[in-house]
């Protein structure tokens, strides 16, 4: 999780001890009446209602029920698997105690630091009016589509740009969380993104942010996975299990100095993942597919829940999380901003979430709160003062909205409500986000929120201790044989082994489609045998034994094209990884590589055999095996073409029709279609 081995300061005690009795609570408390238990009211009274009987015959029933349900599922040998039993109770505060305990007793350091930003200013392309795709549109971006990408990154062909964020300014120190509320489109993911230093997509990013001492550029060079991002969308491997994608993630992040009782690497991955489960009340799920939209597996709220564990498992030290509480209940949303509070005080982290229709209990877990309206940062100061500021300013308070919801709405003209009694704005005078930004920069939360920064980016700068520590634990953090340099924690081999291990888990996680390729190839061998069944041997089957032999390569050929949408669908989750820094996209391809072979070696040995011996070819082990290894090597070359197309490719409908072209060419110089003699002198080259 994330860093559970530091060794961070003391954390504030009566903070931490608050999170653990609501976390042992569960967040639920019983509910109350407005009139006492056992006290009829008069239209009780005047009823004939007997409120204490119909109490007592109540509570008979139910322990009548509880007893007989708690008998049958003794008998049954069953349990609520999402109920947690006094005995399987999870203190979270507990374990990490204990860890941060052990790790001090080791020298294990802390990574501690803060994130400050000033005029941050972030620049994408404007919105355009989209059109109907017609057959010439197609044609045109197929050829000169390429051509246009180019250029545009050259500055010789430029789109409309407009700016996403402007003038932002603030600090976060660690051990604080920040809540970023806004309306959608306002920018709050985009804010994320550039605060974890994700920035690719945007035209420019301007204005400074740092983390303590440490710039963006270095950061991105040098600890890009010590800052990490949370996308809204959970992106996993579908047919992967709960336990396997968690502890995937622990292994690609073990890190390489351990405390004691962690000395070997499986140890840390198997507690450290039971753990993260059972912190997310999912480990009744550790054996399930993950599933998606298209795969059964588990609801898409625990699915969210896997996403959580993920992200604990990067071990970073700034975290932005993206509407993390989507898809789970009020119960478990509050649950996880609990435990988030008890993590970043323990471990000194630093966080920032956005979340919409975030309840009180959510928000009072925040230090915090940002507000962004069209781009503009409208408040960014303590989470108490925040809607006491915005009634000053002349909004009417809604005391029966929560406070997120109620900020969020001020920034909304169809939502919020004005009033007139002396504010800076009224009914006659609506604000923009102009004035809502220029009000809180001549605000007194403003002018305390760029002192508060000014501090910190000054005790940063004289002492250096937080920051070296922070180095010295990336580094101690790295395996032998990692470059002190690398982003990366385990060496290439390590990164192919494990990739290997998981890719080999999501074929076999799919039996369904080993199944119908199996069929399909013997199938297709056996039609087509029987078509060329025991050609002659003479000068006259010729021309057909090399139609036969065409058409092993062809056929496996096009059953590797089935790559190019699987490669598309999970480049979102190589992306999401690679931010993380678990590997290198060479180790993915090498391991891709590796794992097709014990799956599509049996299957394209079958399909050979069954062509070969049918169509009566050469019947010497030499000459059998000669076509049986050009076939595979085909197929595995034909492969990786397919998933650089899939890699490199901004769309599926670009790939698609890019593989077309592609594999038409390569099908008509051959040499069979097309004999080589025949070929144009500027065209052979291509057989």
């Amino acid at each position: 999780m994330a860093d559970t081995t530091q060794h961070v300061a003391a954390p504030d005690a009566d903070r931490i001890e608050q999170s653990r009795v609501e976390i042992i609570d569960d967040g639920r408390t019983e509910s109350t009446t407005a009139d006492s238990p056992g006290r009829e009211t008069p239209a009780m009274a005047e009823s004939g209602v007997n409120v204490d009987a119909a109490k007592k015959e109540f509570h008979d029933l139910e322990q009548s029920l509880s007893r007989q349900e708690h008998a049958h599922n003794a008998k049954d040998g069953n349990k609520d698997v999402e109920a947690q039993d006094e005995e399987d109770d999870f203190s979270l505060v507990d374990y990490l105690q204990s860890v941060y305990n052990e790790s001090s007793q080791h020298g294990v350091k802390a990574k501690r630091i803060g994130v400050t930003w000033d005029d941050l200013t972030v620049r994408g392309v404007s919105s355009m009016q989209l059109q109907i795709r017609t057959f010439p549109d197609a044609v045109i971006g197929t050829f000169l589509g390429p051509v246009f990408s180019i250029a545009s990154k050259l500055g010789l062909f430029s789109m409309g740009e407009r700016k996403i964020l402007q003038g932002f300014n603030g600090s976060v120190r660690p051990g604080e969380m920040v809540l970023v509320v806004g309306r959608p489109g306002s920018g709050c993911s985009t804010f994320l993104k550039v605060i974890a230093n994700q920035r690719q997509g945007f035209l420019g990013v301007d204005g400074d942010v740092k983390y303590a001492s440490v710039d963006a550029k270095e950061m991105d060079k040098r600890y890009r996975g010590e800052v990490v991002y949370c996308e809204e969308d959970d992106q996993h491997y579908a047919t992967l299990g709960v336990q396997d994608t968690v502890e995937f993630a622990l292994s690609m992040k073990t890190p390489g100095h351990r405390i004691e009782r962690w000395s070997k690497k499986r140890d840390f991955r198997k507690e450290v993942a039971e753990s993260l489960l059972k912190m997310l009340n999912i480990s009744h799920t550790k054996d399930t597919r993950v599933g998606s939209a298209f795969v059964r597996g588990v609801s898409g709220g625990e699915r969210k829940r896997v996403s959580i564990a993920e992200m604990f498992a990067t071990r970073a030290c700034v975290l932005s999380w993206d509407n993390s509480t989507r898809g789970l209940d009020a119960s478990t949303a509050l649950d996880f901003a609990k435990s988030l509070r008890v993590i970043t005080d323990l471990l000194q982290l630093s966080v920032f979430t956005s979340l919409y229709q975030a309840g009180e209990g959510i928000y009072d877990q925040f230090d915090k709160v940002l507000v962004i309206d069209n781009g503009r940062c409208v408040y960014f100061g303590p989470t108490k003062e925040a809607r006491a500021y915005m009634i000053s300013l002349g909004f009417e308070d809604l005391p029966r909205q929560t406070t997120a919801d109620y900020l969020s709405g001020c920034t909304d003209p169809n939502e919020r409500r004005l009033t007139d009694n002396g504010g800076r704005f009224s009914v006659s005078n609506p604000p923009t986000p102009e004035t809502l930004e220029a009000a809180y920069k001549e605000s007194e939360v403003y002018k305390n929120e760029m002192e508060l920064r000014r501090d910190y980016m000054y005790q940063a700068e004289q002492d250096s201790k937080a920051v070296e520590d922070f180095k010295d634990a990336v580094r101690n953090d790295k395996h032998r044989g990692v470059s002190k340099k690398s982003q990366y924690t385990i060496p290439l081999a390590e990164q192919v082994w494990y990739l290997f291990r998981r890719q080999m888990l999501i074929i076999a996680g799919d039996k369904r489609d080993i199944f119908f390729s199996y069929f399909t190839s013997i199938a297709i061998a056996c039609v087509t045998g029987s078509c060329f069944l025991n050609l002659p041997q003479t000068a006259a089957g010729g021309f057909t034994r090399g139609g036969v032999l065409f058409i092993g390569l062809l056929f496996n050929a096009l059953v590797a094209f089935s790559e190019l949408p699987t490669q598309m669908g999970n480049r979102p989750i190589l992306y999401k990884q690679q931010g993380y820094c678990f590997y290198r996209p060479a180790s993915l391809s090498l391991a891709q590589l590796a794992a097709d072979i014990p799956f599509s070696l049996p299957r394209i040995l079958i399909f050979s055999v069954i062509l070969y011996f049918m169509c009566g070819l050469v019947r010497t082990a030499g000459a059998f095996f000669a076509f049986f290894a050009t076939v595979y090597v085909t197929f595995l070359a034909m492969t990786s073409l397919f998933r650089v197309f899939g890699t490199v490719c901004q769309s599926y409908d670009l790939a698609a029709r890019l593989a077309s072209i592609i594999i038409t060419a390569l099908v008509l110089f051959a040499g069979y279609v097309i004999p080589r003699d025949a070929m144009k002198r500027w065209l052979f080259w291509i057989s």
